[in-house]
């Protein structure tokens, strides 16, 4: 029966290295002058086709997504509580058209009308969902760019051996 213990030995010195190294990665500078810590310290440019992506897809089942990306959280929430609403609106619709004699009375009047009120409320819901959804993807783009130019933030690009590069920054921590 060979020993496990050279094989632990070297996920253990493995697992060493990486922390190492990510530990000293965190504290290198970029190498421009002010560095892209002390520039973008309190903001960091938000790029507007990344926000129109987010609204795309992520924003497909979390409706604000890309203005929650972009910092505008007011509109974010209201497009969520949007999404919210007309999903609603859509179950409360089914739930009616399943069984029209139950929900008959009231303010919904005969079973005919119930079906009709159900019906509308599926389809308001559909269509509130649906232009949410593509709010959400017109506008982030605009609340990007808006953000950025509110705080004077634009994307950084240097030489780096004589080539156009785009520099990122991460906050970790």
């Amino acid at each position: 029966m060979k020993s496990k213990l050279p094989q632990i030995f070297y996920l253990f010195a493995l697992a060493f290295i990486i922390s190492v190294s990510s530990a000293s990665a965190q504290n290198a500078d970029t190498g421009l002058s002010g560095s892209l810590e002390t520039n973008h310290q309190d903001y960091f440019y938000k790029d507007p086709n990344k926000a129109f992506l987010l609204a795309f897809f992520p924003g497909l089942l979390i409706h604000g997504y890309g203005h929650f990306y972009a910092d505008d959280n007011l509109m974010g929430n209201v497009l969520l509580t949007g999404e919210v609403v007309s999903v609603l609106s859509v179950g409360l619709g089914l739930l009616i058209e399943s069984d029209t004699t139950t929900f008959s009375g009231g303010l919904l009047g005969s079973p005919n009308n119930a079906g009709t009120v159900g019906t509308n409320l599926i389809w308001g819901g559909v269509i509130a969902f649906a232009g949410l959804w593509i709010v959400d993807m017109a506008h982030a783009p605009t609340a990007a760019e808006d953000y950025d130019f509110e705080h004077d933030l634009k994307p950084v690009v240097y030489l780096d051996q004589n080539r156009p590069t785009l520099a990122l920054a991460y906050r970790f921590f």
